[in-house]
């Protein structure tokens, strides 16, 4: 199966501004930087469906399940990777996409499918 993995993708501008007015400053000034705070730390708790207009895509993975889509994206086979764009490892908060459509958010443990 075809996995697309989803992942927020702060501008180094952004990191700028955290560095400059701290965490909870630039929280407030840009919400993909809210988006990625919430989900990165706390998963599916933190995460609102509004939240989904910061994740793009950024690569596809050939798996046969969601644990096997988080393990590629940490230590591979890179040959099962199609990049889309730049990316970090797969962690907490990133989000996979089946070829269904069917997406779940990486949680601290496991998996919690979003709508």
């Amino acid at each position: 199966m075809k996995f697309t993995v989803h992942q927020i993708q702060i501008d180094r501008s952004v990191y700028n501004e955290v560095n400059a007015l701290g965490h909870e400053a630039a929280a407030l000034k840009y919400p993909e930087y809210r988006a990625y705070m919430d989900t990165s730390f706390m998963g599916s708790k933190r995460y609102r469906a509004e939240y989904s207009q910061y994740y793009k895509p950024v690569c596809t993975i050939e798996a046969d399940n969601l644990n096997r889509v988080f393990d590629i994206g940490n230590i591979g086979p890179e040959e099962s990777i199609t990049r889309l764009a730049p990316m970090h490892s797969i962690s907490v908060g990133d989000i996979i996409e089946d070829e269904q459509g069917v997406k779940h958010i990486v949680d601290s443990f496991g998996f919690k499918e979003i709508q």
